[in-house]
């Protein structure tokens, strides 16, 4: 967190540094498609495929220099990851293997560099970091028996074993497509690197490990900025 607090004081102390050319603010809406993993960290966890998802929401750039902007937004995040872990209890020694499906709503707080306009294009990249508020936490878990049968369940709400606050880094490049004035189309691509663990309640596996995974995902963004 102390991290996160010098992250934005730097970006704060930007905006006195603005320069000669056009600046102020400029405002858009994006819907970003997006495959999602976990990257656990304790032993006995396992990665078990990826998740496909969505986001979508405002996106609001601050010019503050030629070439520079502090971007940021409000987002609704759909994502989640698959995950297989040793599960021991009454007897039962066996994986239980969860499909995530987690929902937050995330600000991001990134600087982003722009080239010029080279004919009807701007090219863009981005860095900075992200905080997410946990809204919804499900999954659809399998238990294997001895038997061979397995013992399904959907839609789990598992709140209760995942943490509310979520932290990131972030980095990508794209690119913006005047349509004359000041609109203009956005594409690009965004590398999302949860720093923070998701997870928060006591392991099944022996031991009683705490579980720690973290929440990646890589999405393509599309929009249009106003």
């Amino acid at each position: 967190m102390k991290k996160i607090l010098i992250f934005l004081s730097a970006l704060l102390l930007a905006f006195p540094l603005a320069t000669a050319g056009e600046t102020g603010f400029k405002f858009g809406m994006k819907a970003s498609p997006n495959i999602s993993w976990h990257r656990p960290e304790t032993r006995g966890f396992e990665r078990n495929g990826v998740t496909i998802g969505l986001s979508y929401g405002v996106v609001a750039d601050y010019v503050f220099a030629e070439g520079y902007a502090i971007s940021s937004g409000v987002n609704i995040l759909h994502t989640g990851g698959k995950l297989k872990y040793r599960y021991v209890q009454d007897g039962l020694d066996t994986d239980k293997r969860r499909d995530y499906s987690l929902r937050y709503l995330q600000v991001p707080l990134t600087i982003k560099l722009r080239t010029d306009e080279i004919g009807y294009i701007t090219y863009y990249g981005q860095f900075g970091m992200g905080i997410g508020l946990n809204t919804q936490a499900e999954a659809d878990q399998r238990i294997p028996q001895p038997d061979g049968t397995v013992i399904s369940a959907r839609d789990v709400d598992i709140s209760d074993e995942t943490r509310f606050m979520r932290g990131a880094l972030i980095i990508g490049a794209g690119v913006e497509y005047s349509l004359g004035g000041r609109t203009s189309l956005m594409g690009g691509l965004v590398f999302n690197n949860g720093f923070s663990n998701a997870l928060k309640k006591e392991s099944p596996v022996p031991g009683g490990a705490t579980p720690s995974s973290m929440l990646n995902y890589l999405e393509l963004t599309l929009g249009v900025m106003f």
